[in-house]
């Protein structure tokens, strides 16, 4: 019956966890962030397609340029002027080009330092997140729950205590584990199933500090 009342108690508590707001914040920063690099790709690909369909055009012009080179051997007054004219073209495609191309480098230079960016917000938050894991693995159940009973994190500290009163069932520490676990649900206002634990506490450790605790409590909800 206990183990029930922690179990959907657990439950609850975890269909409940949301983000925190940093958190919340950091993911929204990253996935704007990883928009504006897709888009700047985009946009990248559509300016070098500009520039190899400008390079063709060139290509081809200068290609007419040696046609019209040959033609004026015959001193052709027509093919002069014919001439000037692709000569102007070809200046004005360069032209085009040179922009494309500066263009191109300012988009791959911010697209370099986006991606950068994101990946030093990925590293910072994993290795942010390494230090904790690791201390948190060193504790056992009962020193976590210790300390989120301190904080007043009831929540926490009932799942940690019961953890414990799991893996140890004859732990020196069952009893004021118990006890902890009545109290917790008390101070979050469940009391029944404060009760419940309290009542346990006194079956189980009649002679214990506890259970004169327990007792006290249950006479205090009885009011």
């Amino acid at each position: 019956m206990k183990k029930l009342v922690v179990g959907l108690f657990l439950m609850a508590m975890m269909t409940g966890c949301l983000k925190t707001r940093t958190e919340v914040k950091e993911t929204e920063t990253k996935q704007v962030m990883a928009q504006q690099v897709t888009t700047l790709q985009r946009t990248n690909a559509d300016t070098a397609n500009r520039i190899a369909e400008l390079e063709q055009e060139i290509r081809e012009m200068n290609g007419k340029v040696e046609v019209l080179e040959n033609k004026l051997s015959k001193q052709n007054p027509e093919n002069d002027k014919q001439m000037k004219n692709v000569n102007e073209q070809v200046g004005e495609a360069n032209k085009k080009l040179a922009v494309y191309q500066e263009e191109l480098l300012k988009q791959e230079k911010t697209i370099q330092q986006l991606t950068h960016e994101v990946e030093t917000m990925k590293a910072e938050a994993a290795a942010a997140n390494k230090p904790a894991e690791k201390e948190t693995e060193r504790k056992t159940p009962l020193q976590l729950a210790d300390e989120h009973f301190k904080q007043n994190d009831w929540k926490k500290a009932i799942i940690q205590y019961q953890k414990y009163r799991d893996e140890n069932p004859k732990g020196k520490k069952v009893a004021e584990s118990t006890y902890r676990i009545a109290y917790a649900f008390g101070e979050l206002g469940m009391k029944e199933e404060a009760k419940t634990f309290y009542e346990e506490v006194i079956a189980k450790f009649p002679a214990s500090l506890e259970a004169k605790k327990a007792k006290a409590k249950i006479k205090a909800f009885k009011k």
